[in-house]
């Protein structure tokens, strides 16, 4: 037994007296200052801490070492792994760095499926060298030198090398599995942000990049049931409309107009002269209020998704893109619902087809057809976008040549206030305050020509006989100076870091008007809804028969009339997160099972909870 037992010490000191050749120190020293260094201007490229919460710091370091370690096990070399490393997250921060200055929020793992919006938007984006981009780059130079100038090879025994590679293997798929499928990841107690970019501020790029990733994985609710979803769907009591006698299917326009925002809601500022003055006038048979919405300054179809499909970015991983990552296959939506009702869909996006998917998702959400750039007609230009003006041209021209007796939804997406606002040949109209927020002013001077060409719409419209309605609202507000926003929140709130105070800067104004007289009391106390209510509240106004998912939301919204990505509100105007437990929170539940089942559980579907119910057939026996 003895014998046998030093012969497995002299086996083991045989292996690392092999295995550990003269360079180790210096291997070592390298494997240190390196992943440092990587920190630190992934941390400058994110504007994040250097100094902060340690479990949150050890997290970004155990995905740099992974990172490392990944390359490691592919090459078998060190030194070769390192440069690929510092190669990788190097493109991965300056990529972070320019997308946060361009649309306001930071880099998430599914923007590589946006690559060609992002080449199409990015010649109207000016570059500038920040102090800490400098900063950045002069640290990864620095990484690049200590490994050109420090000579040491790899390990030579193939053998030792091997098991090296499985046992660095076999450590980062632990770690990797553990991070994805377990619940190591709240070990680590990251933030939650409402803002993306303190959420990576107070977590680390590369940790926060990893967290985002995670949210890739859809797990099933916590008590999901399909029987229990059948009782619930059971349960809902279905509004059979009764119209008027001679009521009329009014056509339906929809149009979310890029950026469009009345930033007073966030807090009070002059200008010199007003920028919706068209907007602001309009009130004979017309709703108006504020839309709360999942975004902000970037990823404009989270919000036409949560309109057109009533479903909410609450119930899917935080800043995912449904139309690159959900919307695979026939989708119910408005588009559904009205097709259902004999209307003729279709949408139009004054940009190309292919952004974020729409030319795929479009046709699986129900619409007929899709105008683009490529097929609209006499497009004119301001900046590098075309305007509303020549956009709403083409949605007369499709309202002009369709048959007599069709009945159009039209879904337009604009693009003639997209950001950045940055364009020097642009000639400003509007200047707030004292001017000294550049981006702000072409913003507001984009935002008047938007008023005007909604003056052409509703103009034309109003002289149509046909009854006609159009909803109009913004997908998230712009992306201008941060320092605009912080000023006109500390003008209200204490901490501008708050739930309330950040709430504000993810609103945006919604209007329905009509070219018919509509009961405009019966909506005076609506003034605060979120997306995923929108289309509901549309179809009422219309006087359009609504699915049962659809008679569920309306019934939620009486209770919870906000619900978004980042938390909802109650009908006494407290704010809560969703992790709380409230009296509200057995509401939400049902609201996800539904939705769930609406998305994922296609075995399962409950088709009848989001298709139009039939009507009995009127009685038409006559007395004999």
């Amino acid at each position: 037994m003895l014998e046998k037992a030093k012969k497995l010490v002299s086996k083991i000191i045989h292996f690392f007296t092999h295995a550990v050749d003269k360079d180790i120190y210096l291997k070592a020293v390298i494997l240190i200052i390196v992943p440092i260094l990587i920190y630190i201007y992934c941390q400058l490229f994110c504007d994040g801490k250097f100094i902060f919460e340690k479990k949150r710091m050890y997290l970004n370091f155990f995905f740099i070492y992974t990172i490392i370690g990944f390359f490691y096990v592919i090459t078998g070399k060190i030194k070769l792994s390192l440069y690929i490393s510092l190669a990788t997250t190097f493109v991965i921060g300056i990529i972070n760095h320019f997308i946060t200055a361009f649309r306001g929020t930071p880099l998430v793992p599914w923007d590589i499926f946006s690559i060609n919006v992002a080449l199409n938007v990015l010649p109207t984006f000016t570059f500038s060298i920040s102090f800490k981009l400098l900063l950045g780059i002069i640290a990864f130079g620095l990484a690049i030198y200590v490994l050109r100038t420090s000579h040491f090879s790899s390990f030579k025994n193939s053998k030792f090398k091997i098991t090296y590679r499985i046992v660095v293997l076999l450590g980062i798929s632990l770690f990797i599995y553990s991070f994805y499928f377990t619940n190591l990841i709240d070990k680590f107690e990251l933030d939650e942000n409402w803002d993306p970019k303190e959420e990576y501020h107070n977590n680390g790029l590369i940790a926060s990049l990893f967290k985002q990733s995670r949210n890739l994985i859809i797990n099933v609710p916590e008590g999901y049931d399909l029987n229990s979803v059948k009782k619930l769907a059971s349960s809902i009591d279905i509004n059979i409309l009764e119209k008027p006698e001679g009521f009329e299917n009014p056509n339906i326009i929809a149009i979310m107009n890029e950026s469009f925002a009345e930033l007073q809601t966030v807090g009070k500022f002059n200008t010199n002269k007003e920028y919706l003055p068209f907007f602001n006038s309009l009130s004979e048979n017309t709703v108006k209020g504020n839309l709360h919405v999942s975004i902000f300054g970037a990823t404009t179809p989270n919000s036409e998704w949560e309109f057109l499909t009533s479903n909410t970015m609450a119930f899917v991983p935080k800043r995912t893109v449904p139309y690159q990552q959900y919307v695979l296959r026939r989708s119910y939506s408005l588009a559904t619902i009205l097709k259902e009702h004999g209307y003729n869909t279709n949408a139009i996006h004054s940009y190309y087809p292919q952004g974020y998917n729409r030319n795929l998702a479009y046709p699986r959400l129900g619409f007929n057809s899709f105008y683009s750039i490529l097929n609209l007609r006499d497009l004119e230009y301001i900046r590098e976008y075309p305007s509303d003006l020549s956009t709403y041209q083409n949605i007369i021209d499709l309202y002009k040549t369709k048959n007599d007796d069709e009945k159009l939804f039209n879904f337009t997406l604009t693009m003639q206030n997209h950001g950045s606002y940055t364009d020097e040949n642009f000639q400003n109209t509007i200047i707030a305050g004292k001017g000294i927020y550049p981006k702000l002013n072409q913003y507001l001077s984009l935002i008047k020509l938007a008023d005007e060409a909604l003056e052409y719409l509703i103009t034309y419209f109003s002289e149509q006989e046909e009854p006609t309605i159009i909803l109009i609202f913004g997908d998230h507000q712009p992306y201008v100076e941060d320092e605009f926003y912080n000023e006109l929140l500390s003008k209200s709130f204490a901490d501008i870091t708050s739930k309330e105070a950040i709430e504000k800067k993810y609103i945006t104004p919604f209007m329905i008007w009509a070219n018919f007289d509509i009961n405009k009391e019966k909506y005076n106390n609506i003034t605060d809804l979120s997306a995923n209510y929108l289309s509901s509240l549309l179809l009422d106004i219309a006087q359009i028969q609504k699915t049962p998912y659809l008679e569920f939301l309306d019934n939620l919204r009486t209770e919870i009339p906000i619900i978004t990505g980042n938390g909802y509100m109650d009908k006494n105007g407290l704010y809560h997160d969703f992790y709380e437990e409230t009296p509200y929170s057995k509401l939400l539940e049902n609201y996800n099972y539904l939705q769930f089942n609406n998305m994922f559980d296609n075995t399962n579907k409950i088709t009848s909870l989001f298709e139009v119910p039939k009507l009995p057939e009127p009685d038409t026996d006559e007395e004999i």
